[in-house]
């Protein structure tokens, strides 16, 4: 069983969306079952849905169209982080048992508004609050993380870095290890094809060690989690090398590390009912 924690699914028919936008192959619909054909052949089963646009509605439709199929682990909204509607949302979005939390853009100081809102969630099953950004605005949350211990953060992408760098600033090695050092943030090693610096990414896993061992360094076999962003990746390269790539640099860590990234670590971060040893 392997679970990816980071897929969009999405009808662009189905409202007037942010993304994806119509000049891009991307403007399709995609649902479960065309996820499960994809990544059937690397071995997920599952995987969290994730929002692509802070429109609730995208949110409200995914849950309502997608919450019961079996290969739908968790969902994830995407809402303004500083919105004065994320509680009644959260409210009316924990109806739904695999609704996990939302997603925030951070690309500016947290308001009042976001603090409040981060604060909301704390303790409760629907606890996870996910930063999307470049490592230079999500460092900005790093004191309303350690204001909510009782809240899972989890940084996504590698907050943005070039997956394919051979070095990395001292700034952002830094923020890893500040990040890190609070025990309620996860890392996903997500999107490692569409950051590649190249059109096409790269399917050598050695060119993605720079940044994959200093991740894993600094968050440990525990806190890490395998995403693809998968359909996006299919712009760069195919699903099938970002499950190899990951799991080869697993595997170089240790059987248990493979395991905990590739799935156990998102049963526990998303409370994912596990399925029998059959399906």
């Amino acid at each position: 069983m392997r679970i990816d924690t980071h897929i969009h699914l999405y009808d662009p028919s189905a409202g007037n969306f942010e993304w994806p936008t119509p000049d891009t192959p991307l403007y399709r619909k995609v649902t479960p079952a065309d996820f499960v054909r994809t990544a059937a052949s690397a071995g997920i089963t599952q995987a969290v849905v994730v929002a692509c646009t802070t429109q609730p509605e995208q949110t409200e439709l995914i849950l309502q169209t997608m919450h019961d199929d079996p290969a739908v682990a968790a969902i994830i909204g995407f809402i303004d982080a500083d919105s004065a509607d994320f509680k009644a949302y959260y409210d009316e979005f924990c109806r739904y048992s695999k609704f996990r939390g939302f997603r925030f853009l951070c690309d500016k100081e947290p308001t009042a508004q976001t603090k409040s809102n981060a604060a909301y969630v704390a303790g409760k099953p629907a606890n996870v609050l996910e930063f999307l950004g470049e490592f230079t605005g999500i460092a900005k949350y790093r004191g309303l993380v350690e204001d909510n211990p009782e809240v899972t953060f989890i940084i996504e992408h590698f907050a943005r870095m070039q997956t394919d760098a051979r070095t990395l600033t001292r700034e952002y090695r830094q923020f890893v290890d500040d990040m890190a050092a609070c025990g309620n943030v996860y890392m996903k090693l997500s999107a490692l094809i569409p950051l590649a610096g190249a059109a096409k990414a790269p399917t050598d896993a050695e060119c993605y060690e720079t940044l994959l061992e200093t991740v894993f360094h600094a968050f440990g076999e525990d806190r890490c989690l395998f995403g693809s962003d998968w359909p996006l990746l299919e712009l760069k390269g195919n699903y099938g090398d970002a499950v190899e790539i990951t799991e080869t640099f697993l595997r170089a860590q240790s059987h248990a590390a493979l395991e905990k990234v590739m799935h156990l670590n998102a049963l526990d971060v998303y409370r994912v009912q596990r399925r029998g040893a059959n399906e």
